[in-house]
């Protein structure tokens, strides 16, 4: 839920912050942005740091810092520095993106793996319910208030609920500390009294009983077969970096994990880069005063209106209008995530991956060309709401693929890699709506449709 406030978040924030912060379309663009591109560029160090330091020890630093930084960053006056505390929050918040899971799988055996981590994502959906829920008290002119400290420092409903949107990762960091940190990592690197000692704990959890002498010998012969000894070389930490990522790809991993990364970049460009401007597309259209009946989604945002089109995105040398209809519609998505999650964790019991991976995909694609035709309000909304939701479930069938693919020793490093192109699915996808969806609606939505429906080749 921290990942997604303080990425997708910001579709909701940085709309509502254009009037204070002066931005163009070009910037608001670069701000949704802003935590994708500290993700990208922090995430592999932190994978490797994970197989190194501990799944624990990572997430309870990460979640710490990027929470500062996002409380910071909300108190910024000017677009330059809420862009660098943006950044800087996206490079400490890729730390929980991916290591979370990790984590989690490491408590988990291969016949329930997939399923618990389908249920894990399935908390993206409360994430996605959650921040427009919140937004609808802030955002709302009940909240609509302005309260200036000095120069040209002031409190806005926005700036609070951006902190809002921390609580989770505050909640986490509290839970994190009463948890031990993972056996599986633990008995890698040769601490086996400690592994036992988790071992212990998680039987007494289960079962209400300690380990038999019998599961003892069988921790510690697994023990044998997973104790990787850190070897002491004079390198430089590019090197160590590099070559500590080198045996992905290598056979057996290569072709699948390169597969994955090609995936994760078009789910990420889909899910995450079209749908962090899913709250402004959607607000703009419910905004619209005139006669809608026969218009398709692109004539409803960007077809000129006798009436007038309330907007809240133009160019603030024009005008600034930074009010909010469209929270309803970003109810529906975060309840439609956690149906659909719900249903794929059921579907595993009956149905492989894969096939479940190509409907999903077919159906997304459906949804995006229809997008493009359609003129009836509810179809445009539950059309572009599948367009978007759907790769975001793929992303996590394909998590649990790769977490059973990959050896423990290679877990974070694997998950952070194939993570960080979807990130960079998502500003690439972002970056292309917020330049060209106004010049070209209908070819802009056109390509990004594609993209699903070319991974199932």
């Amino acid at each position: 839920m921290l990942t997604i406030h303080e990425t997708m978040g910001m579709g909701i924030i940085a709309p509502a912050a254009v009037c204070d912060l002066r931005m163009s379309l070009v910037q608001l663009s670069t701000i949704t942005a802003a935590a994708f591109l500290g993700i990208i560029c922090s995430s592999y160090f932190w994978g490797y740091i994970t197989d190194k330091m501990g799944r624990r020890w990572i997430l309870l630093h990460t979640i710490f810092i990027s929470n500062i930084c996002s409380i910071i960053s909300m108190f910024m006056v000017r677009f330059s520095s809420f862009f660098a505390m943006r950044f800087l929050t996206g490079i400490f918040v890729a730390g929980p993106s991916f290591v979370a899971v990790t984590y989690l799988s490491e408590f988990c055996n291969k016949q329930i793996l997939a399923r618990a981590v389908t249920h894990m994502y399935m908390f993206t959906g409360f994430a996605m319910f959650y921040c427009p829920s919140w937004a609808t008290l802030f955002l709302s002119n009940v909240m609509d208030f302005e309260i200036t400290l000095f120069g040209s420092w002031d409190i806005r409903p926005w700036r609070l609920l951006g902190c809002m949107f921390m609580l989770p990762g505050l909640v986490a960091f509290f839970l994190l500390l009463q948890m031990p940190e993972s056996p599986k990592f633990l008995f890698m690197i040769g601490d086996t009294k400690q592994a036992l000692a988790v071992m212990d704990w998680i039987s007494m959890k289960n079962t209400g009983h300690p380990l038999s002498a019998e599961q003892v010998a069988l921790m510690q012969k697994f023990q044998e077969s997973t104790h990787r000894p850190l070897k002491k070389r004079r390198k430089t930490i590019i090197q160590t970096l590099t070559n500590d990522a080198m045996p992905l790809f290598r056979k057996p991993y290569v072709g699948f994990y390169l597969v994955s990364c090609t995936v994760m970049f078009s789910l990420g460009m889909v899910a995450n880069g079209l749908g962090i401007w899913f709250t402004a597309m959607r607000n703009r259209s419910n905004m619209r005063q005139d006669d809608k009946s026969e218009m398709t989604f692109c004539g409803i945002l960007f077809m000129k209106s006798s009436n007038g089109l309330e907007d809240s995105e133009e160019d603030l040398v024009v005008a600034c209008n930074d009010g909010f209809l469209g929270f309803n519609d970003s109810l529906v998505l975060g309840l439609t995530y956690i149906i659909l999650y719900n249903v794929c964790w059921f579907l595993l019991f009956f149905l492989p991956r894969k096939a479940m991976f190509i409907a999903a995909l077919v159906l997304s694609s459906s949804c995006g060309f229809a997008l493009i035709f359609v003129t009836d309000h509810w179809l445009q909304l539950f059309g572009f709401v599948l367009f978007i939701a759907l790769p975001g479930v793929v992303i996590s069938l394909l998590g649990g693929a790769l977490l059973e693919f990959v050896p423990t020793y290679l877990r974070a490093k694997a998950l952070c890699i194939s993570l960080m192109w979807c990130r960079w699915g998502a500003v690439v996808g972002t970056t292309i709506v917020g330049i060209y969806v106004e010049k070209s609606c209908e070819m802009t939505i056109l390509v990004i449709a594609i993209f699903p429906m070319c991974m199932i080749i």
